[in-house]
This record gives C-alpha cells, structure tokens and sequence, in this order.
C-alpha cells in the first residue's frame, strides 16, 4: 500500500505567501494606528510634526478621539515650538521640572504632562464625547486656569460661560495681586484651530 505524499509547499510560494501575509498585518496595524489621524490645515508644520507623540500619549489616557483638539490646543500655546510645546509646566503633574513658565526643557515630557492634565479636566468635566460643547469649553477653559475653575463654577453658574471665565480671572487678579490671569477666551482662542468649525462657531453664536 502506497504511502500518500504529504502536500508540501515549495519554497518560493512560501515566501510570498509569507510575505502578504506581513503587509496585511502591517497595513491593519497603521489602519489601526491613523484611525484618530486628521489632516488639519489649521494647525503648523511643526504640531503636526507631534501628532504621533500626542497620539502615543492621547491612547494612554484613552483619550485618542482628542487628537484635533489637543493639536488645536498646542497651536495655541506655542505653535509646536520650543521645549515646552503644550505649556504644561505649571501643571499638577510635573514632578521633573520646576513649576513655571517654560521651565520644561523636554518636548516629549511637555506633551505628555500636558495631555495627562487635560484627560483630567475632561473627566472633572464630565464630558463623554465631542458633542458635548459645554463640557468642552468647561474642561479647556480648566487647562488654562487650573481646576479651581471648575470648583468656582460649580459655586456659581453650574456650568461654563464666557462671563464667569471672566470674572474667574478677575477674581484670581485681585486675590494673588496680578495684573493677568490666564486667558478668558482661551476657548475661543483654541477652537480657531480645530478643523471642525461647529464648535466655534457655536461659541461664537452663544459669546460674541
């Protein structure tokens, strides 16, 4: 009785099969990896130059669908330049650097402090996707002025508006004796960036 032939596969077919089989695994790795990429024309060449870094760290704090507002908010701050691209010295969450401006000499720690304390203002927020406008004005109009916003707010309107960003910093002016604090159209000011214009223009809509 004849043995029967096992079916082998010659070795060249082996290697290209081998082969496809590696580009559809990388091609659904960086499917999976650009799903939250966006083209924005608003932002520089030099935020754009971050977004895998922002990337890296948005996922972290399972906050990826950020992405274009975390470019808008780094195009406001510093355009991408310098050391400290995300102006996130000052935040809770530097333990490295002294806490004042521009004292963050590492980018990559900048963007990664930075997005860690906005993942922190979007939680404190309560904000559950992009469509919460409110939320997201509360929790950007936070990572300028610091938490104690929100705490102030909840005492007063209960929610976000242009008004009490100002009188936030009016008050904050008075009790640490400064001539300036922070920025009250910080929302505003980031949302020029964010290529999905419904957020600003209905900010514009509610403020202007």
């Amino acid at each position: 009785m004849k043995k029967k032939k096992k079916l082998r596969l010659k070795r060249p077919f082996q290697l290209i099969l081998a082969a496809l089989l590696f580009l559809l695994a990388f091609s659904f790795f960086q499917l999976i990896k650009n799903q939250f990429k966006q083209e924005n024309k608003l932002v520089s060449t030099q935020v754009l130059n971050y977004e895998d870094l922002m990337l890296k760290y948005a996922r972290e704090n399972d906050i990826e669908e950020y992405l274009g507002l975390l470019q808008a908010m780094m195009m406001q701050e510093s355009g991408g330049q310098e050391n400290d691209p995300m102006q996130s010295s000052e935040c809770e969450f530097n333990t490295q650097f002294e806490k004042k401006p521009n004292a963050i000499s590492d980018p990559e720690y900048s963007i990664q402090v930075g997005i860690r304390y906005f993942a922190k203002c979007l939680e404190k927020a309560n904000v559950s996707s992009l469509k919460d406008e409110k939320g997201i004005f509360l929790a950007l109009q936070s990572y300028n002025y610091g938490i104690g916003y929100m705490n102030y707010v909840e005492q007063t309107d209960k929610q976000y508006t242009y008004q009490n960003a100002i009188d936030f910093s009016e008050k904050c002016k008075k009790d640490y004796n400064v001539s300036v604090y922070g920025d009250s159209k910080y929302v505003y000011h980031v949302l020029r960036y964010y290529e999905d214009t419904t957020l600003v223009d209905d900010w514009l809509e509610l403020y202007r």
